[in-house]
């Protein structure tokens, strides 16, 4: 018996597979770009030239339609009808990911929410609390990266070819 019992099943294992490996590599991205732009020198004038440079667009053009992909693949892998919720090694394999995917999308949430949009979108925090909420934006972010990467990791061990019996 095959692990993977339907193309459907295997549809959305490859989906949600391909999204959050580049979900997790943009957040790697971020990691090395971002934070070391913004951390060395003058964090405030940074942050200013930062602003500046996604004056038009920035990185939720790329990050929401990905995520969105994320939980809907993830949403097909937990229906009771998918093959991976037959056994429960899979089973646990498939909900490890998705609770990492779940704390990854929180901690984005998070970011967006209470540093993005008043830092970079907004200009409503004073310039002395700068340097704090991009200091925190890394660690978290760092967090953003670490929990794709278990996310994935787990999911490489859906794609067998032959179950052993």
């Amino acid at each position: 018996m095959n692990t993977v019992k339907t193309k459907r099943d295997f549809n959305w294992l490859i989906a949600t597979f391909i999204s959050l490996t580049g979900l997790g590599i943009v957040e790697l991205f971020e990691q090395i770009t971002y934070v070391t732009n913004w951390l060395v020198g003058d964090i405030v004038e940074n942050a200013e030239n930062f602003r500046k440079f996604h004056h038009v667009v920035d990185a939720g053009v790329f990050h929401f339609p990905t995520s969105t992909i994320v939980l809907i693949g993830f949403i097909g892998l937990v229906i009771k009808k998918s093959g991976f919720m037959q056994k429960k090694q899979d089973k646990k394999i498939v909900w490890k990911a998705f609770i990492a995917f779940l704390i990854t999308y929180g901690i984005s949430v998070y970011i967006i929410t209470f540093i993005n949009v008043p830092v970079f979108s907004e200009n409503i925090i004073p310039a002395e609390q700068i340097p704090s909420k991009l200091k925190l934006w890394g660690i978290l972010n760092a967090f953003r990266v670490i929990l794709p990467a278990y996310a994935v990791y787990q999911l490489t061990k859906l794609f067998r070819l032959k179950e052993n019996k």
